[in-house]
């Protein structure tokens, strides 16, 4: 399990992000999850993905892109940002927003664990190319 990329989640709800870590975790991902939005920037240099909810209390996932992406711009591995929704028409517009991709069917943690496979799987395919 060490090997395997570190991803960040951020959510306001605590029993989603506890039902999705240990999805991923069973899955074989190391994985850290926060409700918070300040201070979560720390975990960057660790984590090959971010997944970000949009509707947070006080902050959209656009804003925590925003900022993430700027605390990230001096790491020399950027992690991939990925939207977590099960709104279509904001999945829809994710890379409009800034996101690397989407992530669809949030509240689904087996239909997520595909999903971060699959990403990982492009992003590898992607960087060979």
């Amino acid at each position: 399990m060490s090997d395997e990329p570190v991803i960040l989640i951020i959510d306001d709800s605590e029993l989603l992000l506890e039902r999705i870590r240990l999805r991923l975790e069973e899955g074989g991902y190391r994985v850290i999850t926060t409700t918070q939005t300040v201070g979560a920037a720390r975990h960057l240099l660790a984590a090959r993905l971010v997944i970000i909810d949009w509707h947070m209390p006080g902050i959209s996932g656009g804003e925590v892109l925003k900022s993430f992406r700027a605390a990230a711009a001096t790491t020399v591995q950027k992690p991939l940002f990925y939207l977590y929704t099960s709104d279509p028409s904001l999945a829809a517009t994710a890379k409009t927003l800034g996101f690397d991709g989407t992530f669809i069917n949030k509240g689904n943690e087996d239909s997520l664990l595909r999903q971060v496979k699959a990403a990982f799987l492009i992003s590898k395919v992607r960087a060979r190319g």
